[in-house]
């Protein structure tokens, strides 16, 4: 049975800082991550971040990685990194059970564990919202960002988050249509830089509007939008 001080579950940028805060202050560590390469959500965002310089604002997300693995590297003595692992089973006296690239399975004893395992996105509930076509942004970040596949040919982005908006101007560089930009609150939620931009280019914006249905047999070929009121509830005649 392998030993651990401490094990961090998910080698993304929630994983790699607990990683490099630990190790600074002298724990020895142990990354487990399910793909090959570390970085997480990180591989996929090609755009520049946005916020404080400590949030590694006008940096893309993709190089974002390589900059908290030179800072882990100065800690080398105190980090042991396995990718190509997944945790299958954790248990109340402490121990882990891993697979390595789905063949070595083994266990670890863990003094300590983070779990670091990202989100997953929510889906908007409406009818028939599971036909094929119909994508978290997440998805069609990997899509297009890390395979080069375009989602599709005409997109109804549903989120005017600084998500909504950036994945939206992606769309648009790979030659995709946006239609239009829902969201369900009041004002925009992203920066207004973001929103401007989107704007500039002639796709709108429409605050308090939601998806009623989606409308397809095979897949998605139409939605049926509507406003809703300051409940969030739709407004009959919209």
């Amino acid at each position: 049975m392998k030993q651990a001080e401490l094990v961090i579950i998910g080698g993304g940028p929630a994983g790699l800082c607990a990683a490099i805060s630990a190790a600074k202050s002298g724990a020895k560590v142990l990354i487990i991550e399910r793909n090959k390469y570390l970085g997480g959500q990180l591989v996929k965002q090609t755009h520049m971040f946005f916020g404080s310089e400590k949030q590694y604002a006008s940096t893309r997300g993709i190089d974002i990685p390589e900059i908290l693995l030179n800072e882990l590297d100065k800690h080398k003595e105190n980090v042991e990194i396995l990718t190509d692992t997944t945790v299958v089973g954790m248990y109340e006296d402490g121990v882990i059970t891993a697979l390595h690239k789905e063949d070595d399975f083994f266990k670890i004893s863990a003094k300590a564990v983070v779990a670091a395992t990202g989100a997953f996105e929510k889906s908007l509930a409406f009818p028939n919202n599971d036909l094929p076509g119909i994508y978290g942004a997440g998805a069609v970040q990997t899509l297009m960002n890390v395979h080069g596949v375009k989602p599709g040919n005409k997109v109804l982005m549903v989120g005017a988050g600084n998500i909504g908006l950036i994945v939206s101007y992606q769309l648009m560089q790979a030659g995709v249509e946006v239609v239009a930009i829902l969201d369900a609150a009041p004002k925009i939620g992203g920066y207004l830089v973001h929103a401007s931009k989107i704007r500039r280019m002639g796709v709108p914006i429409l605050t308090s509007h939601t998806v009623k249905e989606a409308i397809g047999k095979d897949f998605i070929e139409k939605a049926v939008i509507c406003q809703v009121d300051d409940k969030f509830q739709p407004i009959e005649g919209t």
